[in-house]
């Protein structure tokens, strides 16, 4: 619609300034007592798809980084809130760590414990199947409570340069290398417009970059829903 309005605008500014009849600046709708010139309003013209260049660039980013704090919130509030969640993650690991073992389960951690020799891979193979059988939490598992805790505390404030982080090894999303680059240079030439340096980007550079987080957003969303988005108090 800018792209039609502003070009009808400057035809009307020349027609205005040539007199020729039935021709006038329209008022605008948001702001009556405005009292730009035709000279000024041309001026702004001249330049406006550099500005709704950087317009649309920091809004497709916003949105983006809204979206990815907004699943996070999503996520939390699905398994019972913050508190909740956090809290039946850690009691599930407080229950593991006090749990009375079987001779069997004994017997195989202390096979895992020690100095790793390579000669005794087929060994820790065996002890850890073993394990698995039993049910028992291995380290990895037991350090989840604290993972949940640091991602929830991510939630008020998340920064656009941690969320690559976040989801890649927080939340296991697997970035193509095409999809990283892109979203570090869209995060970079975002940075250099807040901040008014200037940029050679394009419209056509500003709507590939909502094209393409849309896309990566979408590719996110069904990797929550499939991996996280699963109930898990009803285990006992």
């Amino acid at each position: 619609m800018i792209c039609y309005a502003v070009p009808t605008l400057k035809k009307n500014i020349k027609a205005v300034e040539e007199a020729i009849s039935n021709y006038s600046i329209p008022k605008n709708d948001l702001f009556p007592h405005d009292n730009s010139t035709p000279q000024q309003l041309k001026a702004l013209a001249a330049d406006y798809k550099h500005r709704l260049t950087a317009y649309l660039w920091l809004s497709s980013f916003s949105f983006f980084e809204a979206y990815v704090s907004g699943a996070l919130h999503e996520l939390f509030d699905f398994h019972g809130g913050v508190e909740k969640f956090v809290a039946t993650v850690e009691k599930n690991a407080e229950e593991a760590v006090a749990k009375s073992h079987s001779q069997a389960v004994v017997a195989s951690r202390g096979r895992l414990s020690g100095d790793y020799s390579p000669h005794k891979v087929e060994r820790y193979r065996k002890h850890t199947r073993i394990l698995d059988q039993e049910g028992y939490r291995f380290p990895s598992e037991l350090l989840a409570s604290y993972g949940v805790r640091m991602l929830a505390s991510k939630m008020g404030e998340l920064r656009a340069v941690e969320i690559p982080a976040l989801l890649g090894q927080g939340l296991h999303f697997k970035f193509t290398d095409d999809a990283l680059s892109r979203y570090s240079r869209y995060r970079e030439v975002g940075n250099n417009i807040a901040h008014g340096k200037p940029t050679a980007q394009s419209l056509k550079d500003a709507f590939d970059v909502r094209k393409n987080l849309g896309k990566l957003a979408s590719q996110i969303d069904d990797h929550l829903v499939a991996n996280f988005f699963v109930r898990e108090n009803f285990r006992k």
